[in-house]
């Protein structure tokens, strides 16, 4: 277009000159140019379209520069919002970082009441007492034979004897069976065999060779273990006098050392009863024990030691009930999985409860150290008496003869 333009100006310049070349003698006159042809027809068009183009260029360009200019605030606005939520996101983790360390920390768990034995320790340990005073004059005893024994006066020796003899009859063992089999005296094996006569019957309960101990008696493990009592701590040493033979002297001298003797025969079987009534059964632990199961690592352990008795029951006695206590964190391998669960306070807390069990279990330790004391000075009394007995009766004869010495 601005070429053809260029051309016709160009041919319009030439032709002017070619007149005026062409006209010498011609005058030179003013000329007003009204209007050009050219120029109306296609120099202005040309001007126009152009004048279009550059108003579209700069309408395109304004439009480029205001999209570029929002797409900047676009930007900058997802910016400024991703880093908005980054902080949010960093505060709430922190905020829940700090929520679960203070959860570690403080949250005391659902069991705190069986976490130890402290709960019950007390009650289990008052009602082991009350089953032993209980125990020595035979309450808790289903044998009709050993509870009479263990009820009545002492009596002669011989007597004692046959009683002894009755009582094993329900504790007949193979090698007896074999011997005296059929008689009143072994009818047969007993499921209890040498439950009067064994250790065992106190210690792990009375049974057949080869059972696992129980710490929690039976009825009939009781009685097994009170028979055992009668026949090694509770040995007729002589009769109880009737009532014309104590009126007498002698009859008061008599009954004087038969007191004597059984203050010493009550000293010498307390252990054993002590044995006997911490195997028995306590109502005082069911509740500690419901709970303290609520745990899966100490239900775990429950399943895999607990005696029969205790699963028929839903009571431990007080030996079972310290071992469960102690073997349930010790020798608990669930347990050991919980422990390296705990950090900050509830560790501390763990190690404060088995550090409070130690120290009861050697509060225990200390009570038996006192009985054990208790049985020293009494088998000191007894050799005394045995070295200088003898010697102060015979300056008490020679006192009552009026011997003098020089």
């Amino acid at each position: 277009m601005n070429r053809a333009l260029h051309a016709s100006v160009r041919q319009g310049l030439q032709a002017t000159c070619l007149l005026a070349a062409l006209t010498p003698q011609a005058q030179a006159m003013a000329v007003d140019v009204v209007s050009s042809q050219p120029v109306e027809q296609q120099v202005m068009p040309a001007l126009r379209k152009i004048q279009d183009t550059l108003g579209e260029i700069l309408s395109a360009e304004t439009e480029t520069g205001t999209a570029v200019v929002q797409s900047g605030e676009k930007i900058t606005t997802a910016i400024t919002e991703t880093a908005r939520m980054q902080r949010e996101a960093d505060n709430f983790n922190r905020q829940a970082d700090r929520l679960e360390k203070a959860r570690k920390a403080y949250t005391l768990p659902d069991s705190i009441c069986s976490e130890s034995a402290s709960g019950t320790a007390v009650q289990v340990s008052r009602a082991t007492r009350a089953a032993a005073s209980r125990l020595t004059s035979g309450g808790g005893v289903s044998s009709p034979a050993v509870r009479d024994t263990l009820a009545s006066l002492p009596v002669s020796p011989r007597q004692g004897s046959y009683r002894s003899a009755a009582i094993h009859a329900a504790y007949c063992t193979a090698e007896e069976a074999r011997a005296y089999g059929g008689t009143g005296l072994c009818s047969g094996v007993s499921p209890l065999p040498g439950g009067d006569t064994e250790i065992r019957s106190l210690l792990d309960g009375a049974g057949p060779p080869g059972k696992v101990p129980d710490l929690t008696f039976t009825p009939q493990q009781t009685d097994a273990a009170m028979a055992y009592l009668s026949n090694t701590a509770r040995h007729n040493a002589g009769r109880s006098p009737g009532k014309g033979e104590i009126q007498t002297a002698t009859g008061q001298a008599y009954q004087g050392l038969l007191t004597q003797y059984k203050a010493i025969q009550s000293a010498a079987a307390q252990p054993q009863l002590d044995m006997v009534a911490a195997s028995q059964p306590l109502a005082a632990t069911r509740e500690a024990l419901s709970e303290a199961r609520q745990t899966p690592s100490a239900e775990t352990y429950y399943q895999q030691t607990a005696s029969a008795q205790v699963k028929q029951t839903g009571e431990m006695s007080e030996r079972e009930f310290d071992a469960f206590e102690v073997g349930r964190r010790y020798a608990n391998t669930a347990w050991v999985t919980d422990l390296q669960a705990m950090s900050g306070d509830n560790l501390l807390r763990e190690l404060a409860r088995q550090q409070s069990l130690g120290n009861w279990l050697a509060l225990g330790i200390k009570n038996e150290l006192r009985q054990a004391n208790i049985l020293a000075g009494q088998q000191l009394a007894l050799a005394a008496r045995a070295d200088y007995a003898p010697q102060l009766q015979a300056l008490s004869a020679q006192m009552s003869a009026g011997v003098t010495s020089p």
